[in-house]
């Protein structure tokens, strides 16, 4: 018996147990967000998380737990015990939210006849303990899945369920090390630094969520489950960008191998011309990028020329085009001397300015600059207020919903469980997985792709947007991306080249694009509008980062587009979400991270923050989309309702 779907919520249909370790508590998270009935299945005592630190008060009483958990980092400097509360860690807090709590010991054949019968009603279950603990317990996948085949097990490990290292011991560092991240960040004449909070288990945590959902899509047409097998360190490697390029043909990255301690924290375009990225101002430190393709060039233009208005340039330094500086210096019509000149004044002149006026002519005038934001500036963010992101969960003020889905909104009305709150859900077995109604009378019959038969409009560009349809065209979906030679993706400059440098010999570009079909069309030519419109008829799911207000423009946004397709599923991704004061606000992910608190908890105590490696958050923000669009996709299945997303970086 199916539970009735609940108004609103994208999961409603769906029961997960959730035996994850701290590790992998952002997994249930984000499927309880999404509107999943998650229980958390927790020992006598209480799950490793309600004993993670921060915590709200100061310890009372050891509980066994000395350090933090794997994926945490250890316990801050004088606090090696946990306190007693189970409610007084904020990771808990934070990771629990929306959860339910059921006690069993499953070492105890009462409860584990219960937690067995648990099963038989689950459509997902999470672990991610030592690969062959659960298998010890005959608990594993396949011990579980032959007791309910349509349940779909996930297996969240640092090194996976297989392979020499997979039963390795692993901290959250290491397993940065271990993917690659570590290295590429922090100053060339020190060792490398971590992001300044534990972030890296949370990558393969997250993917982990994205790849069950991605299951799901194909269970609900075969009607079965499968055992989805999640290794932390691979999702870290997918976060290295054009870095997993150069080591596919067989090279490190500048400055990231024995030539590491030539890195000095700017872009290297020309030599002796200095390209910073992080810079003081008057009241903290912006992120910045002067120079990559057009975005970039734009951006430097009018920047110098409102400084030169403002008495901050020499006279002879505001005749110069900096449309086209750096390929004046390339041709030698413009000293490198020049250049680093304007550099300098420019700079000296973003250190008579704040944050906030820094970031009101960014927003004006494009430039590529936003501020490194502290907690205080998060909470004051005019962007994320405006659109109401910070919320109230049990009198604490919390980060709101990652994705604004139109018709299935992510509500946050249940704080993190107390231990055993639910302890009632044992008896709730009457519950059984079963497929969509509508998909239920099409024949069972196994799938060799899991997203068989989906079809995919892709307008995206650069990072975040290809990402996401990457990983769908890999796994099955016919995607047909669509690029302009009025505006060549950024993508395509950036290195390693395979044989002469150019928009078609990028490794980046390619790996990125994986598995896609193109199309070249030009959205303003009416018959190239056309076909735009044709392919949104076609799709089941359009995927756009445009800058906000372009779509719109074009023709090509979701209100034009559902009326072609009522059931279309459309997500749109940008920096800072589709409303609000700052939605056009131009930026590639470094500027991500520096809004969003990433830089400005990282880097060395004595010296100016580091930006974690590459456009951060073009690498985190596609696992939460994929986790929406496919909730998104579940929600269509069981209604036949489509909607749009927008995922704000």
């Amino acid at each position: 018996m199916t539970r009735p779907l609940a108004s609103g919520k994208a999961l409603a249909d769906l029961r997960v147990l959730d035996l994850s370790t701290a590790l992998a508590e952002s997994t249930g998270r984000i499927l309880a967000d999404l509107g999943a009935e998650v229980i958390k299945i927790e020992p006598p005592g209480g799950c490793e998380a309600r004993f993670a630190p921060p915590f709200l008060s100061a310890p009372s009483a050891p509980v066994g737990l000395t350090t933090a958990p794997v994926g945490l980092t250890t316990a801050p400097v004088g606090l090696t015990t946990a306190p007693r509360d189970p409610q007084a860690s904020l990771f808990w807090r934070a990771w629990g939210q929306g959860k339910k709590s059921v006690v069993l010991d499953l070492d105890a054949p009462a409860d584990r006849e219960k937690f067995l019968a648990l099963v038989d009603t689950a459509d997902i279950l999470i672990e991610s303990f030592t690969p062959g603990v659960m298998d010890s317990k005959d608990l594993g996948a396949a011990a579980l899945r032959a007791r309910n085949p349509m349940l779909l097990y996930v297996s969240v490990s640092p090194f996976g369920q297989t392979g020499p290292l997979a039963k390795a011991p692993a901290t959250d560092l290491t397993l940065s090390a271990a993917g690659g991240l570590l290295n590429m960040t922090g100053d060339g004449d020190r060792p490398p630094v971590p992001v300044g909070l534990p972030e890296t288990a949370h990558l393969g945590a997250t993917q982990a969520a994205a790849d069950v959902l991605m299951a799901l899509y194909a269970r609900s047409r075969c009607g079965v489950g499968q055992h989805l097998d999640s290794s932390i360190q691979a999702a870290v490697l997918w976060s290295l960008m054009y870095v997993t390029d150069f080591a596919a043909i067989g090279q490190d990255p500048p400055q990231s191998g024995e030539d590491r301690a030539k890195r000095s924290g700017t872009m290297v375009i020309i030599p002796g011309l200095h390209l910073p990225s992080i810079e003081p101002c008057k009241d903290g430190y912006v992120a910045m990028v002067l120079v990559l393709a057009a975005q970039g060039a734009l951006g430097f233009s009018n920047a110098m020329k409102w400084i030169g208005e403002q008495g901050g340039l020499d006279p002879d330094l505001m005749k110069i085009d900096w449309m086209t500086w750096i390929q004046q210096i390339q041709q030698g019509t413009l000293s490198v001397a020049d250049g680093n000149r304007a550099v300098e004044q420019f700079l000296a002149f973003l250190k008579t300015m704040t944050k906030a006026e820094i970031q009101e002519q960014a927003v004006k005038q494009k430039w590529l600059i936003s501020p490194i934001n502290l907690a205080p500036d998060l909470l004051a963010d005019p962007q994320l207020l405006s659109r109401e992101f910070w919320i109230d969960v049990d009198g604490c003020k919390v980060p709101g919903p990652f994705a604004r889905l139109s018709a299935t909104p992510i509500h946050y009305d249940r704080p993190a469980p107390k231990l055993g709150q639910d302890q009632a859900l044992v008896a709730s077995t009457t519950r059984r997985p079963t497929r969509p109604a509508h998909l239920s009378q099409t024949p069972v019959r196994p799938r060799t792709e899991i997203f068989e038969g989906l079809k995919v409009a892709d307008f995206s560009w650069i990072a975040a947007g290809p990402l996401i349809s990457k990983d769908l065209a890999n796994l099955g979906a016919t995607v047909l991306r669509v690029e302009t030679e009025k505006r060549v993706d950024t993508l395509r400059f950036l290195p390693p080249w395979i044989g002469q440098p150019g928009t078609t010999t990028g490794h980046t570009a390619a790996n990125m694009n994986q598995s896609k079909k193109g199309v070249a069309i030009d959205f303003t030519n009416p018959k190239g509008l056309e076909v735009a419109h044709r392919m949104a008829a076609w799709a089941d799911v359009v995927v756009e980062n445009f800058t906000p207000g372009t779509a719109e423009r074009l023709g090509l946004d979701y209100e034009t587009l559902r009326q072609k397709n009522p059931r279309l599923v459309m997500l749109y991704t940008c920096m800072r979400g589709q409303t609000g004061p700052e939605r056009k606000h131009t930026g590639f992910g470094i500027h991500g991270a520096a809004l969003g608190g990433f830089i400005g908890v990282t880097g060395w105590k004595d010296r100016k923050p580091n930006m974690p490696w590459g456009a951060y958050t073009d690498f985190i923000s596609p696992r939460y989309s994929l986790s929406a669009l496919c909730a998104a996709l579940h929600y269509r299945d069981v209604t036949g309702v489509g909607q749009v997303i927008d995922v704000s970086q």
